[in-house]
């Protein structure tokens, strides 16, 4: 049997400003979810947060428009909470929605992770499914495990695929010079979806961990190291960490680990609270200093010079 794993953000309105949730909006959020676990909508779900984006992880079965009925119906559950509360935003005629989805059969033990993110721009993924599935010096089993040696395919967008590592080098001038987003990792040993990413401003990446695919420890590896997102660092934070005050950033992420069954998200863990994380965001903080200090001549903001192109 599947199960189908959906994750939407989507911001109801900021607190305060454009950096956090109010716990009201969270606990809309919650009963709204609470009351379609019951009715038998969904089989089970987690709120959480990120900046000030709302997070639903649900688990379900059934089609895709259903989902995304429900996902409307509690963001504006608290929308209404947040306009009530004169929250940053809120009165803006339309609301923004980002998802992600990835069926599966579950294995006996099923470790997935969900990645949330605020403030980091469309393609803010690449670079960690690339360290991810493809760099042997970041996930070490690509070279040990037989399956995971197989290599893997890299899905931009929904038509353009590449195989790697044969085609390694030119997924790297599309995901990385040209900043395509990249949509999906499919495994060749197996021909299971592993990885599904949204190409929203604030994206959503899920991952399925452990053999015959990277370890939960190879996955987040990639994290020790704060790549650029939209100009600035993506500095991976726990869920108590995840909003912003000091110059709205840097960019944030969470990393939320369930086991999953068919009836059941057993979590979450806080995956990136762990303090061996401290030196990403000390580099993160470091380089958004950096940055920041060169105001309207920030190398962002420059544009490139025709000889380089």
């Amino acid at each position: 049997m599947e199960a189908t794993i959906s994750v939407f953000t989507g911001c109801a309105g900021g607190y305060v400003g454009a950096g956090g949730v109010h716990p009201a909006l969270l606990d809309a959020a919650r009963e709204a979810i609470s009351s379609a676990k019951e009715a038998g909508r969904i089989r089970d779900g987690f709120v959480s947060r990120c900046g000030d984006d709302i997070g639903l992880v649900l688990l379900h079965a059934g089609p895709r428009e259903a989902l995304d009925s429900l996902a409307l119906d509690v963001f504006t559950q608290a929308r209404a909470v947040a306009v009530r509360l004169a929250q940053h935003g809120s009165d803006n005629g339309g609301m923004r929605i980002d998802r992600a989805e990835l069926t599966v059969q579950p294995r006996p033990s099923e470790p997935v992770l969900v990645f949330l993110s605020d403030k980091c721009g469309p393609a803010a993924w690449n670079v960690y499914l690339y360290r991810m599935f493809a760099d042997p010096f970041n996930t070490p089993s690509l070279v040990s495990d037989s399956a995971l040696s197989e290599g893997f395919r890299f899905w931009i967008g929904q038509g353009e695929s590449y195989e790697l590592p044969e085609d390694l080098h030119v997924f790297l001038r599309a995901a990385g010079a040209e900043r395509r987003c990249v949509t999906r990792v499919v495994s060749r040993a197996t021909g299971a979806t592993v990885a599904v990413a949204s190409d929203g401003a604030d994206p959503v990446l899920i991952v399925r961990a452990e053999a015959p695919f990277p370890k939960v420890g190879e996955v987040l590896e990639a994290f020790a190291f704060p790549f650029m997102a939209s100009g600035s660092p993506l500095m991976p934070v726990s869920t108590n960490d995840e909003s912003t005050t000091r110059a709205d950033g840097p960019p944030r992420a969470i990393g939320l680990g369930f086991q999953v069954t068919l009836d059941r998200l057993i979590g979450p863990r806080d995956m990136l609270a762990d303090p061996s994380f401290d030196d990403a965001r000390r580099r993160a903080r470091e380089a958004a200093d950096y940055l920041g200090r060169h105001g309207p001549f920030a190398p962002s903001a420059q544009p490139v010079h025709a000889s380089l192109l």
